[in-house]
C-alpha cells in the first residue's frame, strides 16, 4: 500500500470532521469520488452521494463526482470503474457494512480501490466504509454480530466506529484472533494508516481496545 487510508468513526459531512476531511484534500488534490454502496440502493444511495459532494464542496473541492451505483449493470459498473481510475481521493460512506461487503464481492471493485492507493491515491472510510477496509469487521445486522473478513487493505485491524468509552457490548460476542486488534474510533475523528503507522486527526482521540474495557490512545497526527 502506497497510498493514504483514512477510516473515520462516522456521523461524515459534518462541521466536526471538517480537521479531517481539509487534511484529506490538501494531501490529496484532485477528483473527489464518492462511492455510497454502503447505502440501499435508489433514493438512500442518491442521498447519500449529494451530501457527500455538497460537503466536499464546501471544503472547496473542485471536481467532486457521485460514482453511478455500480450495482445496477454494466454501464454503470464502467462509469465507476473509469471514475476510479482518475480519482485522488475516494470516499466510502458510511451505512451497512454488509450491503457493502456484498457489494464488493459483486462488483470487484475492490481491485479498483487497491489501484487508487497503487498510484498513491487515498481512500477514506466512514463507519461502514472505514470498517471494511480492515482485515477483519463486525457485521451486526442478520442475527447476532459475527466477524468476517473485510477487504484486507488495513491488517491487523478492526474498527469499532462511533466509539464512546468503552467497547460495544458485542465485542465481548466474538473473539478477534490474536493478530486483529479492536481500534475504537469517535464520530468524525479520523485514523490515518500511513507507512510509519496510525495515528488520528479530529476533536477525540482513536484508541486501542480490548474485550476487558482497557485502552491504549494511538498518537495524533503531526500537524
Amino acid at each position: 500500500m502506497s497510498g493514504l487510508v483514512c477510516l473515520q468513526g462516522g456521523a461524515e459531512f459534518g462541521p466536526t470532521c471538517a480537521s479531517v476531511d481539509r487534511r484529506l484534500l490538501r494531501l490529496h488534490p484532485g477528483p473527489v469520488v464518492l462511492v455510497p454502496l454502503a447505502a440501499k440502493p435508489g433514493w438512500e444511495y442518491d442521498t447519500a452521494g449529494a451530501n457527500g459532494a455538497r460537503w466536499y464542496g464546501r471544503l472547496g473541492a473542485t471536481q467532486v463526482t457521485v460514482a453511478p451505483d455500480a450495482r445496477r449493470g454494466p454501464a454503470e459498473h464502467a462509469e465507476t470503474v473509469a471514475m476510479l481510475a482518475e480519482a485522488a481521493l475516494v470516499v466510502l460512506p458510511g451505512g451497512s457494512p454488509a450491503r457493502l461487503l456484498d457489494a464488493f464481492a459483486s462488483t470487484g471493485l475492490d481491485a479498483d480501490l487497491h489501484d487508487v492507493l497503487a498510484r498513491d491515491g487515498a481512500l477514506c472510510g466512514a463507519s461502514a466504509g472505514g470498517m471494511v477496509l480492515c482485515e477483519q469487521t463486525i457485521v451486526p445486522e442478520q442475527g447476532p454480530p459475527r466477524l468476517v473478513p473485510g477487504l484486507g487493505i488495513v491488517p491487523g485491524v478492526c474498527v469499532l466506529p462511533h466509539y464512546r468509552n468503552g467497547p460495544p457490548t458485542w465485542l465481548h460476542t466474538v473473539t478477534l484472533p490474536p493478530s486483529i486488534r479492536a481500534l475504537g474510533i469517535p464520530e468524525c475523528t479520523g485514523v490515518l494508516v500511513e507507512p510509519d503507522g496510525l495515528s488520528w486527526v479530529g476533536p477525540v482521540p482513536a484508541v486501542w481496545v480490548s474485550a476487558a474495557g482497557t485502552v491504549e490512545p494511538l498518537p495524533p497526527a503531526s500537524a
